[in-house]
């Protein structure tokens, strides 16, 4: 790789500017506190720091995934890995679901209880819940505890895949140590930060 005659011009200009904020630095120890001259040559400094280095960050350095793509990238990586045995997943929608299965999982693996898993959570969700849908509510939750207590969990583990900010998902996610009691070992969990986010 050839260096640019220009840019090696900037890099050691960049060094000088380097060296004044060094030096400001060393006037302002140790409570690094900035008068007004000191404050507007600093800044100065900077942003001739940054007008000369940018453009050659940007020439030489490989552009890396941004951070939201690394963080996705690994939560699809671990769902993966948990999918290659016969483990169980626990998600609280359907579209949650219509996500794994694309990703590869067995529908009759996938537990859906959407909503959070204990019903005491259902008025949290919605102040505002009759009574009689509470009912129908209460029904559908005691089939999922009955769906967990009945499987075998001997060879087998059940993942909770929860988005991070979703009020349903964190208010099971407070209680997992019941679920893990249960189905009689650790529930394990997948942070997710949206659904939408794993679909390729």
């Amino acid at each position: 790789m050839k260096i640019k005659k220009a840019d090696v011009t900037s890099l050691l200009e960049a060094i000088e500017y380097v060296v004044d904020i060094k030096m400001i630095i060393r006037q302002i120890t140790p409570h690094y506190e900035l008068n007004d001259l000191m404050e507007d040559k600093f800044v100065s400094s900077l942003q001739k720091l940054h007008n000369m280095l940018d453009p050659i960050f940007s020439t030489y350095l490989p552009e890396e995934p941004l951070k939201g793509e690394k963080s996705r990238e690994k939560s699809r990586q671990r769902i993966r890995n948990a999918l290659a045995k016969d483990n169980r997943f626990l998600v609280s929608s359907n579209s949650a679901k219509k996500v794994l299965k694309d990703l590869g999982a067995d529908p009759r693996n996938i537990i859906v209880s959407g909503g959070p898993f204990f019903l005491e959570d259902y008025q949290k969700v919605n102040p505002n819940i009759p009574d009689h849908a509470l009912a129908g509510i209460q029904k559908k939750c005691e089939r999922l505890k009955e769906e967990l207590s009945e499987e075998t969990w001997r060879d087998k583990d059940l993942y909770f895949i929860y988005e991070q900010n979703d009020i349903a998902d964190q208010l099971t996610l407070e209680k997992i140590d019941r679920i893990s009691e249960l189905i009689g070992r650790e529930l394990k969990t997948i942070d997710i930060e949206s659904w939408d986010d794993l679909v390729e």
